[in-house]
């Protein structure tokens, strides 16, 4: 395309200086053109006014300018964190955790619960003193027919099993037991299952899938008299031992030992 430029520029060039040679009184026009042919030629150099003079349909078509597409800004959320189209977190409610079994009263140990490291408001592997002090609203402390071993202290209740409280060498309570006395219609404390003196040894079978046979020379067979059967709950055994019938429980034991003695006296 440069040499048809250059061969139409010195064709127009002679075009107009044999015009010019054939009216030689238009000197102003001459003038004129020669100065316009020097333009085109000064235009043809830099290649401004050349450019120019190429038909449009020669002039290359203008490249597309690319267009970005905005990006979705993202939004500030009051703690800083950066959220884009997430819809807030809702936390999601926590049920408050219920008790199993009411609160019990001091005064009727019915409702206490024998839950392994307590037994109502007497509480194991702690200062005696202390324990023994609440028992009086709902017990009698035995005083005629008294262990005499000081550190055996019986407490008794109408219509209710008799209650014994066992003091360890270092001045806290190593055990306590339940039926240890008459027995009467009042169960006593029991498990938070229900479970206590007069329940029956299937029934804690079924309840306990863990409970466990505790041989001993008094009580050898599982379904003869004297027979234990413990569980283990916060860190102390409550060992369930058989009366005469071998079915039915006459005492709840409970001590970090699982085996009862034969006798709280002795």
């Amino acid at each position: 395309m440069g040499d048809e430029l250059q061969r139409m520029l010195v064709s127009m060039k002679q075009h107009v200086l044999e015009r010019a040679e054939s009216r030689p009184r238009r000197r102003r026009l001459t003038g004129i053109a020669i100065g316009v042919v020097s333009v085109l030629l000064l235009g043809a150099a830099g290649g401004g006014v050349a450019l120019g003079l190429i038909p449009t349909s020669l002039t290359a078509e203008p490249t597309p300018t690319a267009t970005s597409t905005p990006e979705q800004t993202a939004s500030e959320t009051p703690s800083g964190a950066p959220v884009i189209g997430r819809p807030t977190p809702r936390p999601t409610p926590t049920s408050t955790p219920t008790s199993t079994r009411a609160p019990y009263s001091v005064a009727d140990p019915s409702t206490w619960t024998i839950s392994g490291n307590e037994v109502g408001p007497i509480a194991l592997g702690a200062p005696i003193a202390g324990e023994l002090d609440d028992l009086g609203s709902a017990y009698t402390r035995e005083v005629e027919y008294a262990c005499p071993a000081p550190e055996v202290t019986n407490w008794n209740r109408p219509d209710s099993p008799g209650l014994t409280v066992i003091e360890g060498d270092d001045g806290t309570v190593s055990a306590v037991a339940i039926g240890s006395g008459p027995a009467g219609d009042d169960p006593g404390p029991t498990t938070a299952e229900g479970f206590g003196t007069g329940s029956t040894v299937e029934e804690l079978r079924a309840a306990y899938p863990d409970l466990t046979f505790v041989p001993s020379s008094y009580g050898p067979e599982p379904d003869g008299p004297s027979a234990q059967w413990t569980i283990e709950r916060n860190g102390y055994h409550v060992t369930f031992v058989t009366g005469e019938d071998g079915r039915t429980v006459g005492i709840v034991w409970v001590s970090s030992v699982a085996q009862a003695p034969p006798e709280f006296c002795g």
